[in-house]
């Protein structure tokens, strides 16, 4: 590479990105959309040399790995332990909603399945930067319900570093050279690097940190800092992740400490620097006609973002108990692609998961809502209270009465023990992660139901008809896990809620019992319950077996209802009469209190 070369891009680059930051911090908009219109210019204008585009590469990966790095240290897990708990239940309930509906969404527009979880994983999460712009000129919202929006921010980087992880060998899957076996080495790989690496290294390298800053000085200690970076994204590339996933855990490592602040403060400048080069490259992937040619998949795009997020924001601080109006303004205030929108984006250009159309309309959506936010973020309690005003009396006592279900849900929760409500909320994770676990499920088999089909036949014989009926079948079993972990723990909330509602009768002299849908929910047996939820499950989503096959079990489990019934008519005619029990003082209300 020529040294005049090398200059002229860098000239050119860092001079014409910050003339477009300047133009568009003057309208109020971040300097990161300067960065990526001065890439698209770039591309555009400027005739591109294959040293330029080298200097662009080695540079927008420093940058990279710079960013990463940098979002690791600002994140502090003591302090997420201690107050992160709301903004914690928020992200579990957004994340999945986002890239499920990605995912829908992604294939209704007849995205391959690869480009669909590639999109739920783009619009899982925000943009912090953009968002802590906006949140400083919104008045609505008071400083604590602000800083619980940060804490949610950094909560949805550490959820998008695990997608990110969990997601690359499924676009590395995509390379017809990647063949079943190495990609489960890989699988194993970084499973057992995310392991190593978060119990092991969160004890080392903050203790390796604070020996350094004690013995030498500043100006090493950061050196030292951004070394273990490269380092560890160096390592991430070689256990088959992205760099950026190595250098996210760097930070987060060396974030627990003494001197992470200062670290942070000395490398800013450099970060600054890389970063601009990093938005940059992203910007030289696009050109104006792609842009024009793809303009409505853009607006589709940011609507279908729009929606997931106002949408799963909302829903994740109703069941917080939040007031809706706050959550209404809360879900607005983050209704921007983040940066991993482009991360995530350009690993699945460089993989070969996505083409390039399919990135011109992700990231002329993520520069549309970071456009969009700061307006709509105003006007977002105008809009609510219109909203309010003009919705249509029935819908809106609709909604009343289901808000008030839901106080009265929390009322009776909050009228039993301290120790029952843990026990609570501990049920109410469990089902999450119940529920989780059957999405999981579903999409493990949406892969392997085609892949494990083939490799049967050609090694065991038989047609595919059968081997497809096999691989429903044993999806219905590996379900029933789950699904059964699932009934018992909703029905274990429906017992501590009609337990609060009798001590909350018995407080008040009330002697009505607790609705009799709650009652009817807990006599529905549970075996039952857990064969027709899975055989709908297994029916209802998508996989490659066809129709026929999805009938043949269906009438399947239909069978194994109907013998499970008959049995249980069988044991109940076989068991002895109940005899009458002799009356106590204890009244029901007190066998409700004890519930």
């Amino acid at each position: 590479m020529e040294e005049l070369a090398l200059l002229t891009s860098l000239a050119v680059f860092t001079l014409l990105a910050a003339a477009c930051s300047i133009i568009f911090n003057k309208i109020k908009l971040p300097p990161l959309i300067g960065y990526i219109v001065a890439g698209i210019i770039v591309a555009n204008v400027w005739t591109i040399t294959e040293d330029s585009e080298q200097v662009v590469s080695i540079l927008s990966d420093i940058g990279l790995v710079m960013l990463m790095f940098c979002i690791g240290l600002e994140i502090n897990l003591r302090k997420i332990r201690k107050q992160g708990i709301f903004a914690m239940g928020v992200v579990i309930i957004q994340l999945p909603l986002m890239m499920i509906g990605g995912i829908v969404a992604g294939m209704l527009l007849g995205y391959a399945m690869v480009q669909c979880i590639c999109l739920g994983a783009i619009i899982s999460g925000s943009s912090t930067a953009v968002v802590l712009a906006v949140l400083k000129s919104q008045k609505e919202l008071d400083s604590d319900h602000k800083e619980t929006l940060v804490l949610v921010l950094i909560m949805e980087d550490i959820g998008q570093v695990i997608i990110l992880s969990m997601i690359t060998p499924i676009m590395a899957s995509n390379d017809p050279s990647v063949d079943i076996d190495s990609l489960i080495v890989m699988i194993v790989s970084i499973i057992v690097f995310m392991v190593i690496s978060i119990t092991i290294g969160l004890k080392l390298i903050p203790r390796a940190i604070n020996w350094v800053s004690d013995n030498v000085s500043d100006e090493i200690l950061t050196v030292f800092s951004v070394g273990l970076a490269f380092g560890m994204a160096l390592l991430s590339i070689y256990i088959g992740l992205s760099m950026a996933i190595g250098a996210f855990l760097m930070g987060m490592m060396i974030a627990g400490s003494r001197k992470s602040r200062e670290i942070n403060h000395r490398i800013e400048p450099m970060r600054d620097l890389f970063m601009a080069i990093f938005f940059i490259s992203i910007g030289m992937e696009i050109t104006v006609s792609s842009l024009i040619e793809n303009i409505d998949t853009i607006i589709i795009l940011y609507l279908i973002f729009v929606t997931l997020i106002i949408s799963s924001v909302f829903i994740a601080y109703w069941f917080g108990n939040e007031p809706c109006r706050t959550g209404f303004l809360s879900a607005v205030s983050l209704a921007t692609m983040g940066e991993f929108a482009f991360i995530i984006a350009s690993e699945a250009l460089g993989f070969g998961a996505v083409d390039s159309s399919f990135y011109t309309s992700v990231v002329g959506a993520a520069l549309m809502s970071m456009v969009i936010l700061p307006f709509l973020s105003k006007y977002s309690p105008r809009i609510w209270d219109k909203s309010v005003e003009k919705c249509p009396r029935p819908i809106y006592a609709a909604c009343c009465r289901f808000n008030d279900a839901r106080e009265r849900t929390y009322s009776r929760v909050y009228a039993t023990s301290k120790k029952s409500r843990k026990a609570m909320y501990r049920s109410m994770t469990h089902s999450y992660i119940n529920i989780l676990a059957i999405a999981a499920v579903e999409i493990a088999f949406y892969f392997l139901i085609p892949v494990c089909v083939d490799w049967l036949t050609e090694n065991f014989g038989g047609t595919s008809d059968l081997w497809s009926i096999m691989m429903l079948m044993i999806n219905f079993v590996v379900l029933t896990m789950p699904v059964y972990h699932l009934v018992n723990n909703v029905k274990f909330l429906d017992e501590m809620i009609i337990g609060g509602a009798r001590r909350i009768a018995k407080r008040e002299g009330n002697l009505t019992e607790p609705g009799a849908i709650y009652q009817r929910f807990l006599e529905i047996n549970t075996y039952i319950m857990v064969l027709v939820i899975v055989a709908i499950i297994v029916i209802l989503c998508p996989n490659s077996a066809s129709l026929w096959h999805h009938l043949v079990v269906l009438g399947l489990s239909v069978m194994v209802l109907v013998a499970f019934y008959f049995k249980r008519l069988l044991d109940d005619r076989r068991k002895p009469a109940p005899t009458e029990p002799r009356p106590t003082e204890e009244s029901d209300d007190d066998l409700g209190d004890d519930l």
